[in-house]
C-alpha cells in the first residue's frame, strides 16, 4: 500500500525534499516510514515541514511558530494534514473553508506577513486531507493587486484542489479526470483566478452543474445555444 502511486509521498513527491520535518504524526500513520526526517525542529530551516493538526487552534499555533522562525526554505513547502468531515476515525474534523475564514490570507493567497502561499489541496486517504503552502516571495508589481493571472499554466497546481472538491462525487470526478489537460487547467483557472473564497465557491458549484450537464468547459456551455 505504501508504494502505491496514490500514496501521499508519491502524490506530493516528498522524496525530492532534502531536509524534512514531520510534526504531531499519529503513531499508526505508516506513509512516511521510508523517509528520513526530523520529528523536532532541530534545524534553522527545512525544505519540507509536514504537520498533522486536528483543530484550527493547532493550525494557528504551528503556522505562527513556523512563520516566526522563518523555518521554510525559499521554494520549500509547508503541508498540514487535517481530518475530513467525513472521516470515521476521529471525532475532530476541520472544514476546508475554515482555513480561509481566519482573516490571515490576503487576496493573492498569501498568509499575511509571510512568504507562504496557499497553493494546493490533495486527499491523503479516507481520513486526512492535505493542504499545502509554498514559500515564495510575493511578486512586486504595479498590477499585483488589480488582476489575477489568466495564464492557464499558472493554475496547474490547483487541479488537485479541483479533484479534492469533486472527490465526494465519484461520477463527476471521473468525468473531470477524463477531460483533456487543457480543459482541466481551464477550470482551475476559472475557479481560482477569483480572489474571494466566496466567489471561488460559487464557481465550483457552477462547474459541477456544467460538468453534470455533459459540457467540457464553460465556453462550450455558453455557446450551447448559439
Amino acid at each position: 500500500m505504501n508504494n502505491s502511486p496514490n500514496n501521499i509521498v508519491a502524490k506530493l513527491n516528498l522524496n525530492k525534499y532534502e531536509s524534512k520535518l514531520i510534526l504531531n504524526q499519529p503513531e499508526d500513520i505508516a506513509y512516511f516510514n521510508e523517509l528520513q526526517f526530523d520529528t523536532e525542529m532541530t534545524k534553522e530551516k527545512y525544505d519540507l515541514i509536514f504537520v498533522f493538526i486536528f483543530n484550527m487552534d493547532q493550525f494557528k499555533e504551528y503556522l505562527d511558530l513556523i512563520i516566526r522562525k522563518q523555518a521554510i526554505q525559499e521554494n520549500g513547502y509547508l503541508f498540514f494534514a487535517y481530518p475530513k468531515k467525513s472521516n470515521r476515525k476521529y471525532k475532530e474534523y476541520i472544514d476546508r473553508d475554515s482555513f480561509f475564514e481566519q482573516n490571515v490570507v490576503n487576496e493573492e493567497g498569501y498568509v499575511s506577513g509571510s512568504t507562504l502561499k496557499f497553493s494546493r489541496m490533495v486527499s491523503m486517504d479516507d481520513v486526512f486531507t492535505v493542504i499545502g503552502l509554498k514559500s515564495q516571495a510575493q511578486r512586486k508589481s504595479k498590477r499585483t493587486n488589480t488582476k489575477s493571472s489568466q495564464r492557464v499554466d499558472d493554475y496547474v497546481d490547483y487541479i488537485s484542489s479541483i479533484r479534492e472538491y469533486l472527490s465526494s462525487d465519484k461520477e463527476l470526478l471521473e468525468q473531470y479526470d477524463h477531460l483533456a489537460a487543457g480543459y482541466q487547467k481551464d477550470w482551475a483557472r476559472y475557479v481560482y483566478s477569483a480572489k474571494r473564497s466566496e466567489t471561488q465557491e460559487k464557481r465550483l458549484l457552477q462547474m459541477k452543474d456544467i460538468l453534470a450537464q455533459g459540457y467540457k468547459s464553460l465556453d462550450l456551455y455558453r455557446r450551447r445555444e448559439q
